[in-house]
């Protein structure tokens, strides 16, 4: 559906209600629609399996701080995805700074510094882990943050060159699909995680 509303925009018909109401609804560079709220989706089943492994550990006695950190920061992760937090605050400081690029590449380099601070934090964490866990969550975040700043600044720098072009629709194509199936093997890599640790999970509802 994503190709079809590049093909309907590249040729798009301004008369024609219908070809606009596909371009919103499943363009990847869209906001606030089916794609993004796919992600969030994802967002929050890997927050629910991560808030499953931290219980479990904690009522087991082991280590769960590790889990219980990683479940707040996709919990945050989540919320941002919903509701557009990044993407709102890099537009008002351009368009409070006038500024078309620095802010954004701030931005970049700030996301960036908090992956490598949080990954040196997590360094005896990740030594504890399993040794296919690892580097199935390594792989997928990997895949994910190969979409969300590699392809993001490549599509950025595209956009300020040439704006919507056939180009810079794919690359954006191509990171939104990288963060996608990163998420798919996060969740896939803890789906693994439980069964093999969890032969049986209960949830009980009280009032």
């Amino acid at each position: 559906m994503n190709t079809l509303s590049i093909f309907l925009a590249i040729n798009h018909n301004e008369n024609r209600a219908l070809e606009a109401f596909i371009i919103r609804l499943f363009d990847f560079n869209q906001e606030a629609n089916i794609p993004s709220f796919f992600t969030s989706i994802q967002f929050l089943i890997a927050t629910i399996l991560l808030l499953i492994i931290t219980v479990y550990k904690k009522m087991s006695g082991k280590k769960y701080m590790g889990w219980l950190g990683m479940t707040l920061v996709f919990s945050l992760l989540m919320l941002d995805e919903a509701v557009s937090i990044h993407e709102f605050l890099i537009g008002y400081l351009r368009e409070k700074n006038n500024s078309s690029d620095f802010f954004y590449y701030v931005s970049v380099i700030v996301f960036g510094l908090v992956i490598l601070g949080t990954t040196l934090i997590y360094i005896p964490f990740f030594n504890h882990l399993n040794r296919k866990l690892l580097f199935s969550m390594l792989l997928s975040a990997g895949i994910f943050l190969m979409g969300a700043i590699v392809f993001e600044t490549l599509g950025e720098n595209t956009f300020d060159a040439n704006g919507q072009s056939f180009g810079y629709r794919l690359i954006y194509t191509v990171e939104e699909t990288l963060e996608m199936l990163g998420l798919a093997v996060f969740i896939n890599t803890l789906n693994w995680y439980i069964s093999i640790k969890m032969q049986k999970i209960s949830i009980v509802l009280t009032v």
